[in-house]
């Protein structure tokens, strides 16, 4: 009787060990895996009147490849992926207009993102108010060319800004103070459409999850 007990026993354990490794090795796995963020602008129209004429849809298409150039510059070293899938955890895509349901009356935000930690997220930014913000923002001696250039990184940045909310759903992010970074809470700065902007608090969080 005790000895069937023991053989019991040592069965029990076997399994136990053989159960945790298959766990730790899935786990190991999965935290090595690259994530994949789909990123992609719907149909958008805008006219503004600032810019002398509408936009071709050259500039559009140099508005997207800009953008997504800020994306990759923004995630290089980690293990994220962008495209243009739609199919995705994590997704971030581009329409006219982004309202904030905080308020009964339309105000309109650069973008927002809703998020639950494993399950992923998905996210909107506004053409809209990046491309307005764009041009209120611009140098005296910006021509057209580089208004353009400004809208596509103002878009890209404020999706690599969405993103991050998605991916470290639980962090305090806007804790940044820094009007240079990614993390900043507004769109609202030159900064957001001109020059570089660098991470701040976010970048240690997101090299613990997504390192190399």
């Amino acid at each position: 009787m005790h000895d069937l007990l023991r053989q019991r026993i040592v069965v029990a354990s076997v399994l136990l060990i053989a159960g945790a490794a298959a766990w730790w090795h899935l786990s190991k796995r999965d935290s090595a895996a690259i994530i994949e963020a789909g990123f992609w602008f719907e149909p958008v129209a805008y006219g503004e009147l600032s810019l002398g004429r509408p936009m071709t849809a050259d500039e559009m298409a140099r508005i997207e490849s800009t953008a997504r150039a800020e994306l990759a510059r923004a995630f290089d070293g980690l293990r994220i992926r962008v495209s243009n899938r739609r199919d995705v955890k994590y997704h971030v895509r581009v329409t006219d207009h982004v309202r904030d349901p905080r308020f009964e009356r339309d105000v309109s935000v650069a973008g927002r993102s809703r998020a639950m930690a494993g399950l992923g997220g998905q996210g909107e930014v506004s053409f809209a108010f990046l491309a307005n913000s764009a041009i209120v923002y611009a140098p005296r001696d910006a021509d057209r060319e580089a208004i353009i250039d400004a809208i596509g990184r103002g878009i890209g940045r404020a999706a690599v800004h969405e993103f991050t909310h998605q991916l470290l759903p639980a962090a305090p992010i806007h804790a940044s103070r820094d009007v240079g970074s990614y993390e900043y809470r507004s769109a609202a700065r030159a900064e957001q459409y001109y020059g570089e902007l660098h991470w701040d608090v976010a970048w240690p969080w997101l090299v613990e999850r997504l390192g190399p």
